[in-house]
């Protein structure tokens, strides 16, 4: 909305769009750094807004750099029409002589001359009155067919939006996209994972609660089923102790019983999941339900790559394969996180409590709770993911 009260009063032409959508990504990128590193939302959005408080100094830099030739341009042409001649302010009609001079006697040599003669002589050639407007509304009619090009795009893209799209996905929208927020301690849970649900129906969505006040109930059986799979993966977040990771230290590279162990570890294909050096390590989820949240996921992705990390010293980048159920192989998502971009985003948002991943993380289940209390701020991990996603 921001955005939008930017541009308002202008007229959004093709390059006005393409101006409104770059400045957009631009706040919004800026506004995730601002909250990866550890800002508050309510200042990032206005440390974000304050970057940029009016196009008008974008658009007068465009308007300065296509100025209009001077007046001693625009006069050279007709200078330059009779060289070698002077001007006489009283002798115009008999100056241009020398432009009529004699050439091959042909009927286009003759239309020129006699045009020329006519010029010479005051009179105006009849079509010219004609074709300036022409030209001057040719841009016109330009910027015209392109607007009506762009609107019928965009009537296209909400039709589509509204018949087909939106139907498939409102479950999701509806129901799931609160999850992973009132999975965060203090928001409805006791930090643990128990009453991940408490507050999951605060908003509606058609939902009720049983008896025992934990787990919500929808009446449509795919909410249900997405929001049974989201906490399921939560849960099985939460309930990951430092006691399932003394059990590989020592180790001197991952393997696929490993990650088969942490969150997501069903879905480990061990065909696919090997070692590609001695500080390289690639591992591969296939038949990942598509009922589960993707900021879920992102929850259980970080989690995973900083485990890894602090059982294996060696190791220096991981790289993930998630193939959802029923998704190609080329449709299959990847991600590449590396030990030194993860751990500085770890102390940024830790207040440098969190500076090297190595088994002191897991000594004690109160140490390894500081890396869980990180991976319990969704737009923390969301961001991490998205940087590490590939393609």
């Amino acid at each position: 909305m921001y955005v939008e009260h930017l541009f308002e009063g202008r007229v959004l032409t093709a390059e006005m769009i393409e101006l409104k959508e770059e400045i957009y990504g631009n706040l919004v990128a800026r506004y995730e750094d601002y909250v990866a590193s550890g800002m508050s939302e309510a200042e990032a959005l206005e440390r974000a807004k304050a970057s940029i408080t009016s196009i008008d100094d974008v658009l007068a830099g465009d308007d300065d750099a296509s100025g209009e030739p001077s007046g001693a341009a625009k006069e050279a042409p007709t200078a330059a029409a009779a060289p070698g001649s002077v001007a006489a302010p009283d002798a115009t009609a008999e100056q241009p002589a020398p432009a009529t001079v004699v050439m091959p006697a042909t009927d286009d040599a003759a239309a020129a001359t006699e045009q020329t003669g006519a010029t010479a002589a005051g009179a105006v050639p009849p079509t010219q009155p004609a074709e300036a407007p022409a030209e001057k509304k040719t841009p016109w009619m330009k910027v015209l067919a392109i607007a009506v090009a762009v609107i019928a795009v965009i009537l296209v893209a909400m039709v589509l939006w509204n018949v087909v799209i939106e139907p498939s996905g409102d479950h999701i929208e509806d129901t799931v996209e609160d999850i992973v927020d009132v999975s965060t301690p203090g928001a409805g849970q006791n930090g643990n994972g128990a009453g991940n649900g408490q507050d999951a129906t605060t908003g509606g969505n058609n939902a009720s609660t049983d008896a025992t006040g934990n787990q919500p109930s929808y009446g449509d059986p795919e909410d249900q089923r997405e929001y049974e799979a989201t906490m399921a993966l939560l849960d099985a977040i939460d309930a990951h102790d430092c006691t399932a990771l003394q059990v590989y230290s020592g180790e001197s590279q991952p393997s696929a019983s490993f990650f088969e162990s942490l969150p997501l570890g069903t879905y480990v294909a061990a065909d696919d999941t090997a070692s590609i050096n001695a500080t390289s390590f690639t591992v591969y989820y296939a038949n990942v339900p598509e009922d589960i949240d993707g900021d879920a996921i992102d929850r259980a992705l970080v989690y995973n790559a900083a485990a890894a990390f602090s059982v294996y010293p060696n190791l220096e980048t991981l790289n993930i394969t998630v193939q959802e159920q029923y998704d190609a192989p080329y449709d299959a998502d990847s991600y590449s996180f590396t030990r030194g971009h993860l751990e500085s985003a770890f102390a940024n948002v830790s207040g440098d409590a969190i500076v090297q991943f190595n088994s002191s993380l897991f000594e004690s289940e109160a140490n390894w709770d500081v890396v869980r209390q990180q991976i319990d701020r969704h737009e923390f991990c969301e961001h991490q993911a998205d940087i590490a996603e590939i393609g």
